[in-house]
């Protein structure tokens, strides 16, 4: 089977950023997502710290795999829009200075309502931040939060100045009470950039992540649709919950490196 390449969302380990790095190449990965102004803050990284990190990475034989931004508000909201579009802007200039393509974020709910004002917002602004992407080359990921594969899809195949992919979180999926092999297989055409995250449904009807192969997500199934694809970017493993992040995350590379080589 194709091999994967793996990354650690290094946030997660809540540590000082040069030992979480450390921390990331004994979990076994071979990349790294940084989250912005939680974990990197670009407006106080210079050009020589820039330059420092991403020759630290190299020592340390890693790659960076993603940026994430946190969003406080979904993007069809107008309030303080001009300000977060700004925002997402500079990010999109920062992920390409530490060498990666990819930002990944979550947008909101997507309107039902195809004729709505907020619908046309949301296509708006990800045309706007699509011709962006194209001058400074990187792109936006979206990240799922509880929508269908076929209103993601049609939203992306709705954006005509430049490219937005999908961060595939199966995790969203089982959420959302949707299964993530058939979402997968709808929108694997745009998906860049893959999540490693497991969950249940609980009784009240949300959702609970746990660690990864103990939730609903098939990862046999899972990984195997990648190779069929073939998926060939970064797989990153993202264990926000828990006590035992650390451990749990290099458990996570350990067992998806297994199944990649059945």
């Amino acid at each position: 089977m194709q091999l994967l390449r793996f990354a650690v969302a290094t946030t997660n380990f809540r540590q000082p950023l040069k030992l979480s790095l450390k921390t990331a190449v004994e979990t076994g990965a071979q990349g790294v997502q940084f989250a912005l102004h939680t974990e990197l803050k670009p407006e106080e990284l210079t050009e020589t710290g820039r330059k420092q990190l991403l020759h630290f990475l190299d020592e340390l034989s890693l790659k960076t795999a993603s940026l994430h931004l946190p969003m406080r508000r979904a993007l069809c909201d107008l309030e303080e829009l001009d300000h977060r579009l700004s925002e997402i802007r500079k990010a999109m200039e920062f992920a390409w200075q530490l060498k990666t393509p990819l930002l990944t974020l979550r947008i909101g709910r997507i309107p039902q309502d195809e004729e709505s004002a907020e619908y046309g917002v949301l296509r708006e602004v990800l045309n706007d931040l699509a011709k962006h992407g194209n001058h400074v080359g990187t792109t936006l990921c979206l990240i799922p939060t509880n929508d269908s594969a076929e209103s993601l899809l049609k939203l992306v195949n709705g954006v005509t100045m430049g490219m937005v992919g999908i961060d595939f979180d199966p995790a969203s999926f089982i959420t959302a009470n949707q299964n993530p092999i058939k979402a997968l297989r709808t929108l694997y055409r745009n998906v860049l950039h893959v999540q490693a995250r497991d969950a249940i449904r609980d009784v009240d009807g949300s959702g609970l992540e746990m660690p990864l192969g103990r939730g609903e997500v098939d990862w046999d199934e899972f990984v195997a649709l990648l190779a069929e694809i073939p998926y060939n970017g970064w797989v990153t493993v993202n264990r926000s919950k828990g006590e035992n992040r650390i451990a749990e995350t290099a458990a996570a590379v350990q067992f998806l490196t297994e199944i990649g080589f059945h």
